[in-house]
């Protein structure tokens, strides 16, 4: 493993907007020492990075690091509504280049997105505050954030709240613990974090009035991922990419009844039987594939239920029920008993609720937030 290119560091920023401060006639000529030993802390924090990423073994990590298929890169550009604005961390220069590529992932799938540097997030909020203001069809709005980025997308979107403004889909990477509470305008927030990790580690929790979904994956199991090197998983990048297409082709045919009248899209996106507003957590095992479920259904346990028969029904892992519903391995099931199970709205096949056995549990969608600890 070589250190990363001293070019790749220096690259500009990836998208429409420009961080603040870069631009070279701005530096006054008396700070060209400045300059220059700033250079030198980029080289060497570099070598640290390739360094963390040899001990690690992190290239391409996560679900067995493969790389993209070569005709995914080839793949001719669908173009689908929505805007994706990714923000790097606090040395965004250095250790959130994972951003761009995830960006151009995006870009190539047919969703507008770009990189921003962490400090330009107020000023980008208000520029997509004048965007939506002038034409709602930029929407759906969706934001991404890795460390002190993950933080900002969440003040981001609490000014976008006070324009009354929806955000449809929102990650977190591995934000940190400071970070404010979701808004009640963010429609799907998917944490990605590491509860051991000193740098990030933060969980999401839901602010007042929050209806939507907000799902906490930990990964403090998967060793091969750190913090600074979550942002570059291929593997997260695949999950993360279909997510977004999914709410992109969502709101894209939503739209083509009232083709002749365009508006902007309705809030919610999703199914009455899934269970809203909802707050879930899991830990995914070192040995389990990563997922990234962005919703549940509520069913009710039958007389002669298991753990595996549920989970052969629902088509969700046994460990992530047992995990959602707090079910020790000496816990019965009981008959009767109400349980969460994990599911993807933005997926090929949905397990529809209506289709399952015993039901769905129309109570549970006018409870308070089922939050799961």
């Amino acid at each position: 493993m070589v250190p990363l290119p001293r070019a790749a560091l220096l690259q500009p920023t990836f998208g429409l907007m420009k961080r603040p401060g870069r631009s070279a006639e701005l530096r006054p000529q008396s700070g060209a020492s400045l300059n220059h030993g700033l250079e030198r802390v980029r080289m060497i924090f570099s070598r640290l990075v390739g360094l963390a990423l040899i001990v690690t073994g992190l290239t391409g990590c996560g679900n067995g690091g493969s790389l993209e298929a070569i005709g995914a890169a080839t793949a001719e550009r669908r173009d689908l509504p929505g805007h994706v604005y990714l923000l790097r961390g606090l040395i965004g220069d250095i250790f959130s280049l994972g951003m761009d590529d995830l960006a151009r992932k995006i870009e190539r799938r047919g969703v507008n997105a770009s990189v921003h540097g962490v400090s330009s997030a107020r000023f980008l909020a208000d520029d997509i505050i004048s965007k939506y203001r002038r034409d709602p069809s930029v929407a759906p709005i969706m934001l991404i954030g890795h460390s002190t980025g993950g933080d900002e997308i969440i003040a981001m979107a609490e000014r976008l709240k006070t324009a009354n403004i929806p955000v449809a889909l929102a990650f977190g990477f591995d934000p940190t613990p400071i970070a404010g509470d979701v808004p009640s305008n963010v429609e799907l927030f998917i944490n990605l974090y590491q509860a051991t990790n000193l740098i990030g580690g933060g969980r999401a929790t839901p602010g007042a009035g929050f209806r939507g979904r907000l799902v906490n994956v930990d990964l403090r199991e998967r060793r091969e991922i750190v913090h600074i090197t979550l942002d570059k998983s291929k593997a997260i990048h695949d999950l993360v990419a279909d997510k977004i297409i999914g709410v992109a082709e969502f709101a894209a045919r939503a739209r083509e009844p009232a083709a002749s009248a365009p508006r902007a899209p309705q809030r919610r996106s999703v199914s009455p039987g899934y269970v809203t507003p909802l707050v879930m957590k899991y830990v995914v095992p070192a040995n389990a594939q990563i997922e990234l479920w962005d919703s549940a259904i509520s069913i009710a346990v039958g007389a002669d239920d298991t753990l595996e028969t549920i989970a052969a029904r629902t088509g969700a892992p046994a460990w992530a029920i047992a995990q959602i519903n707090n079910l020790g391995g000496d816990s019965a099931l009981q008959a009767g008993r109400t349980l969460l199970i994990p599911q993807s709205t933005y997926a090929p096949a949905p397990i529809e609720p209506g289709g399952l056995a015993h039901g769905v549990s129309g109570a549970a969608r006018s409870k308070p937030i089922p939050t799961i600890r």
